[in-house]
């Protein structure tokens, strides 16, 4: 491996806040892709990033999580791909689309002359062989972000998903039961990336996954995951070799890796981190605010199935307090969960500002006896919606204790599944801290996610809430569509469950050698789009 440079010093920090407005598309418009000249010069440099946490899985499909995204959007094509200034579908393995008039059918052109990394050639049947793979895998019970996209198994609904067909070689027709407008955008998720055929059928795709894009998976032992330059990709290479992702779950050891020269950028800048950047000339990149943090509450845990219970712990915690202390500046203190870019703000919402006593009020009113909340919190990992987990939650645990709660801790190290253990139906977690990371430019990931099914999160039973929020993905963009989310949010803030803290931003470092570092809202970079200093 090539030696690291050191960052240079003379440079001023540099913040940069990728701001990217909702804008709408024309689903059927053709759009040329990346123009080619001749086989690509296949780059030899090396580029480490520091990950603040391992990815549990590189096989997108089964998982949302950040971490197994951003390495599986260097390695898998979609159809579509997010537009880098929109957030809108742009071509990618598929170069063009149509969708009928009733908006139950939509057909992909599929690019030529692509392959996968095992030499086998991209065409219409393997994109059907992973739509069907990807229907498949919610038969064990789990959710995925497949079953959240089309409402695969959602109580109260029918799935949103029919069929794929292989029209042609090169033609794929996508068949919906309804109608929903989200669709060409979920599609941008790394989620949907095509994977080649052999590799499902071998099950590898978890630890070795086989796709069209710019890097080839190379090694990896979980803390570590090295990429190569795919030299036949069909689209731009860049400037990047070798990539490799290294997980430093310490935002502080991250810091020091950078300075050290022994990575070339990492994100989740920590708090403390940010002024000795500064004094070093190091860039660092803002993300615009595109997530949600939020105080989950489990109405399966008596007495939070009372209104009166929920209502004193959001009036107990000082969400003013917690942003100041532990969210980089720029920060917003959330009364609701949808980020401020979709506009959508509620009109008459009722989440309790910070009023102690108003909570030891409700609290001596209501069904609460002094019954032990167990309160989990994830230990040793930094999230884009929450950098010091263990730090807010001993602040709120202390502003409950105040209000007259009795508290009870439950540490879980984020890497032994804690989002696994605060989502489970049959869990015992009353009160839980967590966050949502916006993974595509519609208010639909956030609410169907959410508030669109019952889970074991929130033990919610709210069936005609279900009905509403799967209501609206159908309706088209326009008036309609957004009064249904800004009724969404008002009836949200009355049910609570859960309290919303912050839409916070957050930030990555790197080092010289980096001249432009193509920063995403949803963290989902593509580092074939790094542009690396020439002289470096």
């Amino acid at each position: 491996m090539a030696p690291r440079r050191t960052p240079r010093t003379a440079a001023a920090l540099l913040l940069v806040a990728g701001l990217v407005g909702l804008s709408a598309c024309s689903p059927g418009e053709d759009a040329p892709g990346p123009a080619g000249s001749g086989p690509p010069a296949v780059p030899t440099r090396t580029f480490v990033f520091a990950n603040a946490a391992e990815a549990p899985t590189l096989d997108p499909a089964t998982v949302d999580n950040l971490e197994t995204s951003r390495i599986a959007t260097q390695v898998l094509d979609g159809l579509v791909a997010a537009d880098p200034s929109t957030g809108e579908p742009a071509p990618a393995l598929a170069t063009s689309w149509r969708v009928s008039g009733d908006g139950l059918s939509y057909t992909f052109a599929l690019r030529g002359d692509v392959r996968f990394h095992d030499g086998t050639e991209l065409d219409a049947a393997a994109v059907c062989a992973n739509f069907e793979r990807w229907e498949s895998l919610g038969a064990d019970g789990s959710r995925t972000p497949f079953d959240t996209v089309f409402r695969t198994n959602a109580r109260g609904t029918a799935p949103v998903y029919e069929d794929c067909t292989a029209s042609s070689p090169s033609t794929v027709v996508l068949s919906l039961a309804t109608e929903h407008t989200p669709l060409l955008r979920a599609l941008t998720q790394p989620a949907f990336g095509i994977a080649s055929p052999a590799s499902l059928a071998a099950g590898t795709q978890g630890e070795h996954p086989v796709g069209t894009g710019p890097f080839r998976y190379a090694s990896g032992d979980g803390a570590s995951v090295e990429l190569t330059a795919n030299p036949d990709y069909w689209g731009e290479l860049g400037d990047i070799g070798t990539l490799e992702f290294r997980t430093i779950a310490e935002p502080e050891l991250r810091y020091v890796a950078l300075r050290r020269g022994q990575v070339d950028g990492y994100d989740q800048v920590g708090l403390d981190s940010f002024a000795p950047l500064a004094r070093h000339g190091v860039q660092v990149l803002q993300r615009d605010p595109y997530s949600v943090s939020y105080l989950g509450i489990n109405q399966d845990v008596e007495p939070l199935d009372d209104p009166e219970v929920r209502a004193a712990i959001a009036a107990a915690v000082d969400r003013g307090a917690i942003v100041r202390e532990h969210y980089p500046d720029g920060t917003r203190v959330a009364d609701q969960f949808l980020p401020a870019r979709f506009a959508l703000d509620g009109t008459d919402l009722r989440v309790p500002s910070y009023d102690p006593q108003r909570a030891r009020e409700l609290l001596a009113s209501s069904s609460y006896d002094g019954e032990p909340l167990r309160f989990y919190y994830p230990r040793n990992t930094s999230r884009t919606y929450m950098q010091e987990p263990e730090k807010v939650y001993a602040d709120i645990a202390a502003q409950l204790v105040r209000a007259g709660f009795v508290i009870e801790p439950v540490p879980v190290d984020w890497s032994d599944g804690y989002v696994e253990q605060v989502q489970d139906p049959d869990g015992d977690h009353a009160l839980h801290l967590l966050g949502w990371n916006g993974g595509y430019r519609d208010p639909d990931y956030f609410m169907a996610a959410l508030f669109g099914t019952p889970n074991g999160e929130f033990g919610l039973a709210e069936t005609s809430l279900f009905g509403v929020v799967n209501r609206a993905a159908r309706l088209p963009d326009g008036d309609d569509r957004s009064g249904a989310y800004v009724s969404i949010n008002n009836r949200v803030s009355r049910i609570l469950p859960a309290v919303p803290l912050a839409h916070p931003i957050s930030a990555v470092a790197v080092d010289g050698s980096v001249e432009s570092f193509p920063l995403t809202s949803t963290g989902f970079e593509q580092f074939n789009r790094v542009r690396l200093d020439p002289a470096g």
